[in-house]
């Protein structure tokens, strides 16, 4: 079996590097046709319109002239995916085989890779690992069984499965995969060293997770997992999936995902460029909102202190008097018992009717009156928005997807943004409600329609050893029955006094691959520590910078959502971990950052 698999990699490892070669010599022949055509052209573009006969004739040149280019252009994109998935094939052509039997007794292999490549009569050779078929692969079912395609259910009979360690044409190794998607293989790919980004998860995605991936029954996905459950991997995966599913209608420029912070969306970055998509855009929620904010004239430097949640009440509540700086005639164009933002609605689609919108938005209205007739102190930038977006029924067409991270330290006022700026969009919501260190819990779910909504869970950890799991899940309150690890016990968490932790963290000595965070209360603390550690990285949630080998320093929140081989806590005692509400969480998010080695000060 073995040998025979060796032989199938090699032949298809040959058929990818020829294509690989003639696809480069296709580009550069079509590149040339390009520059012919374009100098004919040239020399032929003159317009004959004398007589209607020459018009006719012109016209018509015109158009052959168009369906030439047209196919060159068809042919080029498609040489240039095809080479483009060739090239990322070629290092591992495929990770897994599924030996599937579709009624006839004769079971068929399906390869599958991050993307799918088929030969020059459209035969699959490797299917990608986001069609159809591979969910009977992901789902981790053996015998009868069936996945769905083309709305309809396929059935199917798994007669086995097997995955594939592979260097370029080199066969590592071979696990045969019977009663789950192969364990050595995913703990062989949980012990690699963390540094430098986040990997992407294709070839262990485990059962739990591909439901996540996968669902496509509701447009609001919300996912409750646990520390180290790969909830970011799932929605980076989940995002490539998307992307497959909806091929013909969306682009990753369709595609928006908000991050905790810059350096988070650093450490993410390269994912999906490794399953062969383009790098969605990606931004804080912060950036986000003051982007939306110069749309419309509006100047944002800070979310604190809104009054979103009171504007949202006072939106649904009837409101007699015109609004400071608007046109009475405007206001009265509705029912002086509808709310007010219906009646705000109505004035605005008058104006638009009337001609009469205003050239600067954002003075439309007097906002210091306006606020003390809500009986509010003032009015932010921050809520100026929100109201323009809520008068105007503002519909953005940018974004088809929303993917959001490390959702449980969104609040309110961030809910209603968003549900009011793209509630046409899909969106996929993701983090773990005992990581929140600062506010009080939100129930995201309220935010929206519970029939267009479902929320999954991820109760299986898989970044940190078995001792550094079951250390942290002491602090997950009534989860931790729940949190199972998937690593072996490895080291025990060590504790070092204070006074001697500056001469541990300059004596220690890594790997040269390894990572190690040092994770402090907060950010002035980090900088100071990181003063006094040589070759030590400090990161700030704006750094550009991510996750590298070596000593990284920052502040807790900074550390949401990165993993390091070594994670560092310092103060652990200090009142910041003992705060009655938020100290278990915080000791929860610092204790999980670890994946081999946990050390407390």
């Amino acid at each position: 079996m073995a040998q025979s698999e060796a032989h199938h990699l090699q032949k298809i490892y040959r058929r990818l590097t020829r294509d690989r070669k003639q696809l480069t010599t296709q580009l550069a022949d079509l590149a040339e046709t390009a520059r012919t055509m374009k100098r004919a052209l040239g020399s032929e573009g003159h317009l004959d319109l004398g007589t209607f006969s020459d018009q006719l004739d012109t016209f018509a040149s015109i158009e052959a002239n168009n369906r030439q280019i047209d196919t060159l252009n068809a042919r080029h994109d498609t040489a240039v995916t095809r080479l483009a998935h060739a090239n990322l094939l070629l290092p591992q052509a495929y990770f897994a085989k599924l030996q599937l039997d579709f009624g006839d007794g004769d079971a068929e292999d399906l390869y599958l890779g991050k993307v799918g490549y088929t030969d020059e009569h459209s035969h699959d050779l490797v299917y990608d690992w986001r069609a159809p078929v591979a969910d009977a692969y992901y789902a981790n079912r053996t015998g009868a069984t069936s996945y769905q395609a083309n709305d309809r259910a396929i059935p199917v009979t798994v007669v086995g499965r097997q995955q594939f360690v592979i260097d370029h044409d080199h066969l590592v190794k071979t696990v045969d995969t019977h009663a789950a998607i192969g364990d050595p293989l995913l703990l062989e790919v949980l012990a690699g060293n963390r540094s430098g980004g986040l990997q992407e998860i294709t070839t262990t995605i485990q059962q739990e997770q591909n439901a996540i991936i996968r669902e496509s029954t509701h447009p609001v996905v919300i996912v409750d997992g646990v520390a180290g459950s790969g909830k970011t991997s799932v929605l980076l995966q989940r995002v490539a999936y998307q992307l497959y599913r909806h091929r013909e209608s969306w682009t990753p420029a369709d595609i928006l995902i908000l991050t905790p912070s810059t350096a988070f969306s650093r450490y993410i970055r390269g994912v999906l460029p490794a399953l062969g998509e383009a790098e969605p855009l990606s931004t804080p929620y912060l950036k986000l909102v003051q982007s939306w904010g110069r749309r419309f004239g509006l100047t944002i430097t800070t979310t604190a202190d809104n009054h979103l949640p009171q504007l949202a009440t006072l939106l649904q509540q009837p409101y007699d008097q015109t609004p400071a700086g608007l046109l009475p005639v405007a206001y009265d164009q509705s029912s002086s018992h509808a709310s007010l933002l219906k009646r705000m609605q109505r004035a605005w689609r008058w104006l638009t009717a009337t001609d009469q919108v205003p050239a600067d938005v954002s003075a439309w209205l007097d906002w210091t009156t306006f606020a003390h007739d809500l009986g509010l102190p003032q009015l932010t930038a921050y809520d100026r928005l929100y109201l323009l977006l809520q008068f105007t029924a503002y519909q953005q067409t940018m974004t088809a997807a929303l993917f959001i991270d490390e959702a449980q330290d969104y609040d309110a006022a961030s809910w209603l943004f968003l549900t009011t700026l793209y509630h046409n969009a899909e969106i996929t919501i993701v983090g773990d409600h005992r990581q929140r260190l600062t506010g009080t819990a939100t129930d995201i779910a309220s935010y929206f329609e519970p029939a267009k909504t479902v929320t999954l869970h991820l109760t299986t950890s898989y970044r940190a050893t078995g001792a550094i799991t079951r250390f942290f899940a002491q602090y997950a309150g009534s989860w931790q029955p729940k949190i199972k690890a998937v690593q072996a016990e490895g080291t025990r968490p060590k504790r070092v006094a204070p006074g001697e932790l500056l001469d541990f963290l300059t004596t220690n000595t890594l790997p040269a691959s390894q990572s190690l965070g040092v994770l402090t209360p907060t950010t002035a603390a980090a900088s100071a520590l990181a003063r006094q550690l040589p070759n030590a990285q400090f990161l700030t949630a704006t750094a550009t910078r991510t996750v590298r080998p070596g000593i990284n320093v920052m502040a807790l929140a900074v550390a949401k959502g990165l993993e390091f081989d070594t994670a560092v806590v310092t103060d652990w005692d200090s009142a910041f971990y003992n705060a009655p509400d938020l100290g278990d969480h915080r000791r929860y998010v610092a204790a999980s950052r670890g994946t081999k080695d946990l050390i407390i000060s």
